[in-house]
């Protein structure tokens, strides 16, 4: 057991010196110091920021591992770390739902993740769809609230869907909820098919369309690129991983 405590201590001290030593002679003078990029400066001191501890997560895991810990758990904590940590920093960045996608993989391989937990981030997830269906609902009845940020702005006016448009979508949330909640109940092929559908649609969404919406988008200097990077596309990924949740459920 000697030699695996070098080996883990090693790994932890490596961790620790990268971050802290990291921060105070490599990162901040760095962010410091006039240099340009294509990317958004903020944003890429960010990514640097981030991919720099990320390594200190890893040695960190490393060390667990070589102690004895379990490899399923340890890699799921540590994913899921990982996600947290790019999530806080970059939200728009697609390493965070991979992170965190591999992170409850390796918990539910394990076992931590059970059916309980599963259904419960099933139903969270069609909960929050009945939300969004009544707030297009009130989109549709003339309401304003949060609009000017719920559509890219394409043209010189921006889009803004019709209220037939509006409701359709609201009908499709909450068919899809329910879909969800029939699910995790009844072992249906029919149904099954049509929630993994839904979960490809997400995806999708979430990964975007290189131009105005998801992870690889271009276009983010608009108002709607700031809420979807914030807000619905995080959301969406979330929607989507409940739905997986009432497939393995």
């Amino acid at each position: 057991m000697t030699a695996e405590l070098v080996v883990a201590s090693c790994f932890i001290l490596l961790g620790i010196a990268h971050s802290v030593l990291g921060e105070s002679d490599i990162l901040k003078p760095l962010f410091a110091a006039e240099w340009t990029t294509h990317l958004p400066r903020w944003a890429l001191d960010r990514i640097l920021r981030f991919a720099w501890h990320l390594t200190s997560i890893t040695w960190f895991a490393i060390a667990a591992i070589v102690l004895g810990a379990n490899l399923l758990l340890t890699i799921g904590i540590s994913s899921m770390a990982s996600a947290a940590m790019v999530f806080v920093m970059l939200r728009g960045h697609l390493a965070w739902p991979l992170f965190l996608l591999a992170g409850l993989s390796a918990l539910q391989a394990d076992g931590v993740l059970g059916t309980s937990a599963l259904r419960l981030g099933a139903f969270a997830a069609a909960g929050l769809m009945v939300a969004a269906a009544l707030l297009h609902v009130y989109w549709a009845a003339g309401g304003t609230w949060y609009l000017d940020k719920a559509a890219p702005q394409v043209g010189e006016n921006g889009y803004r869907p019709g209220p037939i448009a509006t409701l359709a979508v609201a009908v499709a949330l909450t068919t899809f909820a329910t879909l969800i909640v029939i699910a995790t109940r009844q072992d249906q092929t029919v149904v099954s098919w049509l929630v993994g559908i839904g979960v490809a649609v997400l995806t999708v969404r979430a990964i975007g369309d290189t131009k105005v919406a998801g992870f690889t988008k271009t276009i983010r200097d608009t108002e709607f690129a700031k809420a979807d990077d914030a807000y619905f596309t995080p959301i969406i990924v979330f929607l989507a991983l409940g739905a997986t949740g009432a497939l393995i459920a």
